[in-house]
Parts: structure tokens; sequence; C-alpha cells
């Protein structure tokens, strides 16, 4: 398996950098032989846009399984999605304390839909009420907003209208 971390430097004890599109490269470690190759993003750094895409692509088409990161801007998370990489958060000091956490199954995987680790959007839906009847100006259930986080955003209440009455 080869395991992909965001880093500032070439080394395994370089400290592991929160970004994704713009970090200066990834440390590339292979389970298998248990060697690390660095891959220099270096070339994406300056770019006024499009970085994180450019590094989605550089990370496909080095095979790599698991990608270890910071932070995922939303671009670089939509042509990652296209791919069988795993993406995970980390804010370990280093990239070996990345990969151990990894290895020990404590680290939180990255949500596809936000970017960030284990957090799902949820949708609000419907509109306010209107009341019936003599004077009954009741209230409607709806509103809600986007929420953020797993299952928010659901119902708000909406002001109801009075109508009918004599």
């Amino acid at each position: 398996m080869k395991i992909a971390v965001s880093s500032r430097g070439q080394s395994l004890q370089d400290p592991l950098d929160s970004g994704f599109g713009r970090c200066a490269g990834f440390v590339v470690y292979d389970t298998n032989t248990q060697s690390s190759s660095f891959l220099d993003n270096s070339r994406q750094q300056d770019l006024a846009q499009g970085a994180g895409i450019q590094t989605a692509q550089m990370i496909s088409n080095a095979g790599v399984d698991v990608l270890i990161s910071g932070r995922i801007g939303p671009k670089a998370l939509q042509a990652l999605s296209q791919s069988s990489i795993q993406l995970f958060a980390s804010s370990a000091a280093t990239v070996q304390e990345a990969i151990d956490a990894f290895q020990r199954n404590e680290l939180s995987p990255i949500s596809p839909a936000t970017g960030q680790p284990g957090a799902e959007q949820g949708r609000g839906r419907g509109g306010g009420g209107r009341g019936r009847g003599p004077e009954q100006g009741g209230q409607g259930l709806g509103g809600g907003a986007r929420g953020k986080g797993p299952g928010q955003g659901g119902r708000g209440k909406g002001g109801g209208n009075k109508s009918g009455g004599l």
C-alpha cells in the first residue's frame, strides 16, 4: 500500500503540511517495502488557480492508495473523488506521526461532501404554513437552511398568515 502525506519537506521526519494543493510535496511511504519517496509539488505552488486539481491529478498518477492531509479544497476533493484513493485528515506534527496514526486507525476520513473530517451536510426544506378559519394564523413548519455536520439542517418554523376571519 502507498500512503501519501502532504509535507513541508522530503522525509518522514519533516512537518506535515496542513494544506493540499499548494503544499511543498508529498512523502509517499510504501508499506510493503517500508521505503519512502518524495513527490515534488513546487510546480503547483505558484499557480493562480487550479493548484488543487493539478495536485490531485499528480497524486492519482502516482498510484497512491491513501492520502493524508490537513484539508482539501472542494475542486481538488471533486477530482480525488473520481479515484479510489482513501482520504484522511491529520493534524500530526510530522509525516511519520501521521502514518503511524493511520496504521493505528486513529485518523478521521475526509468527507467527500465537505472536504473536512467526519462532517456531512444536511438540507432543510419546507415553507411557512398558512392559517385557516377565523383569526387562526397558525405556524407552518419549514425554513431550515443547509446544515453542517451529521444530520443537521432540518426543519425550521415559518410564520403563518391570518386568513378567513369574520
